[in-house]
């Protein structure tokens, strides 16, 4: 199954920890993931990039990922012990079916798309 990384939404950071967060995580705005294998990887990427940030400035609280999996799949980053200070937060998305071009006029055959 192939997901879809909808726009993250980031917040107005206080320190450049957030900052550097929030300018990683743009970069994945409408990013198409191939399969579940990819899609794991991903939030660990995340998770490590938290890590990482942690490292590079020791002096701030160190960075809470949070994976809420439905039918979709929501990353939220915040600083420890303070989930109101949101870093940003993406949404994962199954894609439900593709569109191709087809040269048929018959309209039951273009119901739907293909899956």
């Amino acid at each position: 199954m192939k997901f879809f990384i909808d726009e993250p939404k980031t917040y107005l950071s206080v320190n450049n920890k957030g900052r550097a967060m929030n300018k990683w995580i743009s970069t994945f705005t409408h990013v198409l993931i191939p399969d579940e294998l990819s899609r794991d990887a991903f939030i660990e990427s995340v998770r490590a990039k938290a890590s990482m940030l942690d490292e590079e400035f020791p002096r701030t609280k160190p960075l809470r990922v949070d994976v809420s999996r439905n039918n979709d799949i929501r990353i939220e980053v915040y600083p420890d012990k303070n989930p109101y200070n949101t870093v940003f937060i993406v949404d994962i998305y199954p894609v439900r079916g593709e569109f191709r071009f087809c040269e048929s006029t018959n309209p039951k055959i273009l119901e739907g798309g293909l899956k």
